[in-house]
């Protein structure tokens, strides 16, 4: 007995119209796909979401390094784009990647990370590619700013005519499923920059929120900078401390023009 599909075969004419395809072009990325025509159903399909799929995702990557606050000098930087010559680099861009892999498991725990090191080493490039990939990820929000940002926009709350309060500024700053703090130390420490510190870091270590700290000082220079308090919340609970110990990239740039790009 002949198969719907052998019948077919045998009779030419009974066979179905092939799809024709539409193609629109891109001045940037060449064509992309516009529609489809349905001959069963006599009729053009549009192929959604309309536009070059290319753009889309280009956009999607700029609104997404926008919400994150992430600076355009640090845009492009990927864990794949991180350079590593030694086994120190390797170590760093290791621990990095892992923590955002298993980012849900660092969320429920509220696992730190401190990056601290020479200028010049990276710790910006791998923070960012650590918040560039945690924000991909479903239901994660990350946000990246400097420790002067911070204390900026609490002190703007000082302001008779602030239409927020201390309060709600730092609660928002602990809503965040990972802020990363950089610049740490950079700031003269004055007892006040140490208070205002440790409310956001203890908001969030209260919320069992990541915090990640960017720093050019050592260990002992940070616990002094932030306080003991809020250095202990951020090594608690198998908190991650990174070191940068090697060549600055950017002084062997300046020095040279053979530093590989």
């Amino acid at each position: 007995m002949e198969t719907e599909d052998q019948k077919m075969l045998s009779n030419p004419s009974e066979l179905p119209e092939p799809e024709e395809k539409y193609y629109e072009d891109c001045p940037i990325h060449g064509p992309w796909l516009r529609s489809v025509y349905d001959p069963k159903h006599q009729q053009y399909c549009s192929v959604l979401p309309i536009g070059c799929p290319d753009c889309r995702r280009t956009a999607q990557v700029r609104g997404l390094l926008k919400r994150v606050a992430i600076p355009p000098r640090f845009a492009n930087c990927t864990f794949d784009t991180f350079t590593v010559e030694s086994p120190d680099q390797k170590t760093a861009l290791d621990t990095c990647r892992e923590y955002a892999d298993n980012f849900q498991q660092m969320h429920t725990k509220g696992v730190c990370m401190v990056l601290r090191g020479n200028v010049g080493t990276g710790k910006n490039h791998l923070a960012c590619a650590v918040a560039r990939q945690v924000s991909e990820q479903e239901g994660f929000s990350s946000l990246l700013l400097t420790v002067a940002e911070i204390i900026q926009r609490i002190r703007a709350t000082w302001d008779r005519q602030s239409t927020e309060t201390e309060a709600e500024i730092i609660e928002r700053f602990a809503g965040v499923d990972l802020l990363i703090l950089d610049e740490v130390g950079r700031q003269y420490g004055t007892e006040a920059e140490r208070i205002t510190l440790f409310q956001v870091i203890d908001a969030r270590y209260r919320a069992m929120r990541p915090t990640m700290v960017i720093s050019n000082l050592l260990p002992r220079e940070i616990t002094e900078y932030l306080g003991d308090a809020a250095y202990d919340r951020l090594r608690e609970n198998g908190g991650r401390l990174v070191n940068f110990d090697w060549f600055s990239h950017r002084a062997y740039k300046e020095e040279t023009s053979d530093y590989p790009a």
